[in-house]
């Protein structure tokens, strides 16, 4: 009992981990919904329809980027710290399997670099995406009928679907404008957006990792040439402190 409390502890410390890591990531791209919907959802005067235009198309394209950007440098960043752990935590193993048990209080293992993590933590600033796919796809009768039609929804229908749209309208509202302009496209097909974040975060996660180890090395490089340099200076004795020992100038 006691082994299989540790083992979900331990679980729930990696879980935990991953959350706060795909955090910053998830933000901006609620964020980035959230701007795309108050910069596009202005209807034509005239039809009352949402134009799916070169403008929106515009938009769309640089919240996506803006965010995923965002997501890279965080990414970047995330998988140089993690490589650090990993260094600090195979040290601590090192020493102890000498018996010498060298403590680091900042190392925690739930840390460190491991290459699934950036896609783990990915798929976490991917869920909203997934799931407002899923629920558009489920509704999407209801949801175009009162877009299109004018038809009403029930309110707790409503409630979700703009909430949706303000969270994960980088993903919903090209698809939510088109079929508004009589584009018929299913909603489910936005659930291919959460690669967007799963890609970005597991390629720039191994990315910064390696970026980071190599700068070491370097760092290791220079230092060993810069001891061997110095080991290698010839050293100059002084003979004036040891009596009778410095040698005759020649006249």
């Amino acid at each position: 009992m006691a082994k299989i409390k540790k083992k979900l502890k331990k679980f729930g410390r990696y879980v935990w981990e991953l959350f706060k890591g795909s955090f910053p990531a998830t933000i901006m791209y609620v964020m980035a919904g959230s701007i795309l919907l108050m910069l596009t959802m202005k209807p034509n005067e005239t039809t009352k329809i949402i134009p799916w235009d070169n403008k929106a198309l515009m938009w769309t394209i640089v919240c996506i980027v803006a965010a995923a950007a965002y997501n890279a440098l965080v990414s970047w960043a995330m998988g140089g710290s993690h490589y650090e752990m990993l260094a600090s935590g195979n040290i601590k193993r090192v020493s102890a399997s000498y018996g010498e048990g060298y403590k680091i209080s900042s190392h925690k293992e739930a840390k460190e670099y491991r290459e699934w993590k950036g896609f783990a933590m990915g798929a976490w600033s991917a869920l909203f995406t997934l799931v407002g796919g899923i629920f558009f796809g489920c509704n999407q009768g209801a949801i175009d009928g009162a877009a299109i039609g004018g038809d009403t929804m029930s309110t707790g229908l409503a409630i979700f679907t703009l909430v949706f749209l303000f969270i994960t309208g980088w993903s919903l509202l090209p698809f939510y404008y088109m079929n508004m302009n009589g584009i018929a496209v299913n909603y489910f097909l936005t659930c291919l957006f959460a690669l967007i974040p799963i890609a970005v975060t597991g390629a720039f996660y191994i990315a910064g990792a390696y970026a980071r180890r190599n700068k070491a090395i370097r760092q290791q490089e220079m230092a060993d040439r810069a001891a061997a340099a110095e080991a290698a200076k010839v050293k100059k004795i002084n003979y004036g402190g040891l009596p009778g020992t410095k040698p005759k100038k020649r006249k």
